[in-house]
């Protein structure tokens, strides 16, 4: 499975890096991390941790952009020269989960690639706020788990639902739940900006389930094309 998989990972990851989607997408993300130092930054005094208002904003702006991005990916936005889930099930003998290890692959590598694009700039503001080392990699260890959380459930939708409106529309609302459990939930360490763990760890641990479900289901259909 590990030698195999690598096909569907080193396809997708073309197609990402390749397309001009990507490109905006990717564009559009620094622009937006830039927008708090541009307008916060020359107009607020030097701030304490206690207070980091511009950290905050722009930890959080990354956690909510790469978790919607992460879904939007896993469910299928249209790319030039990707393969298709079900071309790589029809025409290849790679399993399912083959296929659905080298897709998730892809979108994991590619986000993360987006998220340590941006670091010059949050390096730039925790030294310049006066954050810890420690407290932002605590913080940067925890943004990759919505992330993997929401991969998870957006391929669980294109597995079983296979319409990109219909799964992006549930995906979004799953979204919106997730951002206001994470509120409800908040907690009051300052040095984890406020996020809580459990609710991080838990939402992950669960969306496990529906991706093991659906795969189940699409063994069931390579089974009928191999018929």
């Amino acid at each position: 499975m590990i030698k195999r998989f690598r096909f569907v990972l080193v396809n997708d990851l073309k197609a990402y890096l390749g397309g001009r989607t990507f490109t905006k997408i990717h564009l559009s993300y620094l622009i937006i991390l830039s927008l708090p130092l541009i307008i916060i930054w020359p107009t607020t005094p030097s701030l304490s941790f206690q207070a980091p208002q511009l950290l905050l904003v722009l930890s959080y702006s990354q956690i909510v952009i790469l978790t919607y991005l992460s879904g939007r990916l896993a469910v299928g936005i249209s790319l030039d020269k990707e393969i298709s889930f079900d071309d790589w099930l029809r025409y290849t003998p790679l399993t399912p989960q083959e296929i659905a290890l080298g897709k998730w692959g892809g979108i994991f590598l590619i986000v993360l690639f987006i998220l340590f694009s941006s670091s010059p700039l949050l390096v730039l503001a925790y030294f310049m706020e006066g954050a810890t080392i420690k407290s932002a990699l605590r913080v940067y260890f925890l943004i990759p788990i919505p992330i993997i959380t929401f991969i998870n459930l957006g391929l669980f939708f294109r597995f079983v639902l296979g319409s990109p409106t219909i799964s992006s529309f549930i995906l979004n609302m799953l979204t919106i739940l997730f951002f206001l459990g994470l509120f409800l939930t908040r907690t009051t360490e300052v040095e984890l900006f406020y996020l809580n763990p459990w609710f991080l760890l838990s939402s992950l641990v669960l969306s496990f389930f529906p991706l093991f479900i659906s795969l189940r289901k699409l063994k069931k259909i390579k089974r009928g094309f191999s018929l």
